[in-house]
């Protein structure tokens, strides 16, 4: 056996709610970025453009150089398929490029996101086939709430709010109570007091009828 393997399950709820997120965020702003309602709308649709493409390029980077190198180490045998999914990062790191470049026609930059929202679909489904099996048989827990507590120290606060924000939204009510146990103290209290109706109502603003927030 190998002896790595952790006694217990990991819990990758609060994994899985962050990967819902990405599922849906560029789709809905392919949606909108061609013609923004007016300026202050352009505005907040380039502002949430640039903070999830920066988080999704975070989030790559973290498994490129943190999680996968303890996988191929641990499971020499996946490391054809686990290059597959770094070579996959490869690919859509051009689309992060365009889609973030605020000198573009809006046009291009909105079909970009729609194409960065299909390849983060297939990668997303190729990641939860090949590396979570992976990620259970050879990571530890401790290892994976270093991992979790990395990434999260090294988002900004703007970053860190609206990512968890928008994990939690996404969440299942099961997901959500494993999300908030996960969290230190203060960052849980921050979620569900302010970051869960900050975000609720960001998205209101970004994709829904303004007139109708509550």
């Amino acid at each position: 056996m190998n002896s790595t393997r952790p006694d217990t399950e990991l819990d990758l709820s609060g994994f899985l709610a962050a990967h819902r997120a990405m599922r849906v965020e560029f789709g809905r702003l392919a949606a909108v970025a061609a013609e923004p309602r007016d300026e202050w709308h352009a505005r907040l649709i380039d502002d949430q453009i640039a903070v999830h493409l920066d988080l999704l390029h975070q989030h790559h980077s973290h498994e490129d150089s943190e999680l996968r190198p303890k996988l191929r180490e641990r499971a020499p045998a996946a490391a054809p398929e686990l290059d597959m999914l770094e070579a996959q990062h490869g690919d859509i790191e051009p689309l992060i490029d365009i889609a973030g470049d605020a000198t573009l026609a809006r046009r291009r930059r909105a079909a970009t996101l729609s194409a960065l929202h299909t390849a983060i679909n297939r990668h997303l489904d190729d990641e939860e086939r090949i590396a979570l099996p992976l990620i259970l048989e050879h990571i530890t827990p401790d290892e994976w709430a270093a991992l979790g507590r990395r990434a999260i120290d090294t988002m900004s606060p703007k970053q860190r709010r609206l990512a968890l924000g928008a994990s939690a939204l996404d969440a299942s009510p099961e997901e959500l109570a494993h999300l908030m146990a996960a969290l230190p103290a203060p960052v849980r209290l921050m979620l569900r007091l302010r970051w869960i109706h900050a975000c609720r109502r960001r998205n209101q603003r970004l994709y829904g009828d303004p007139a109708s927030e509550g």
